[in-house]
């Protein structure tokens, strides 16, 4: 919510300080500059990362709402009390907690772990799924930094458009301010386009994607020490050593140092 109150505020700042200056807002409207600016922007990203790739980033602002994030001390605990369900009863008792897991990277991780995936096979498979993800998720990043380095050079292009217009009108002297005025509208529109949304959008989105890939890692390292068979406290502390800010202290606790049930009474 933070990026969309930093946007907000910077065209709230263009805004007043045309107001201050006794300027009408209408003077900031230009539906030929919005045309120019912003359909040749989108006609540039058009060519250069496709329809797909460009429809993914638009709808990757979204993210500024609601910014997908992964609860790693969770899946900490929770791949905890795995380790110690299948150290005790076996990897098929873990069909219980699949129907529970709702990521869909977490989930095909835990059915590899129940199908018995060796570590050999389970890290490059989802090394795979990782980087597939995170590319997708990369190139949002990129389409919003690429829209902020053409919007400029187009808000240019519309206010030489628009100055063309005004000269073919020098009959009109009384129209020329107006005329003039109107054609820096677009260069208003392009570099303040770019440097009030795209490239910080752009940036925003490359910093949530390099995050959800970091996320990823802890989780596949997670999934590796599983199939190993490490113990639950092994995989708690091993997994939060790679937790940034750690908000609940490792806790080592009976059920995370030895199997429970049948396992624990045959070691008795």
């Amino acid at each position: 919510m933070s990026s969309l109150l930093g946007i907000f505020c910077g065209l709230a700042v263009v805004v007043l300080a045309s107001l201050a200056d006794g300027d009408p807002l209408s003077a900031l409207c230009s539906i030929t500059a919005c045309i120019v600016v912003f359909g040749g922007t989108f006609t540039a990203l058009l060519t250069q990362f496709g329809l797909h790739h460009v429809l993914l980033g638009l709808s990757r602002f979204t993210w500024l709402a609601k910014p997908p994030k992964t609860d790693i001390l969770s899946f900490i605990d929770r791949i905890a009390e795995w380790s110690n369900l299948s150290r005790s009863q076996g990897t098929l008792a873990l069909e219980g907690a699949l129907k529970d897991v709702t990521d869909p990277f977490e989930r095909k991780g835990l059915q590899m772990i129940i199908d018995n995936t060796s570590v050999a096979d389970l890290f490059p498979i989802l090394s795979i799924l990782a980087e597939n993800a995170a590319r997708d998720e990369r190139i949002a990043g990129e389409v919003w930094e690429a829209a902020g380095g053409y919007s400029p050079t187009i808000g240019v292009m519309g206010a030489v458009l628009g100055l063309i217009h005004v000269m073919m009108r020098l009959d009109h002297p009384e129209e020329l301010g107006a005329g003039i005025a109107t054609a820096f509208v677009a260069t208003i529109y392009g570099v303040g386009g770019a440097n009030l949304i795209f490239l910080p959008l752009g940036t925003r989105l490359a910093a949530m994607a390099e995050e959800r890939e970091r996320e990823r890692y802890i989780i596949i390292q997670g999934f590796m020490l599983l199939a190993a068979g490490k113990p639950g406290i092994v995989i708690r502390q091993n997994l939060q050593s790679y937790v940034v800010d750690k908000k609940k202290p490792v806790k080592q606790r009976a059920e995370d140092l030895e199997p429970a049930g049948d396992l624990a009474e045959q070691a008795a």
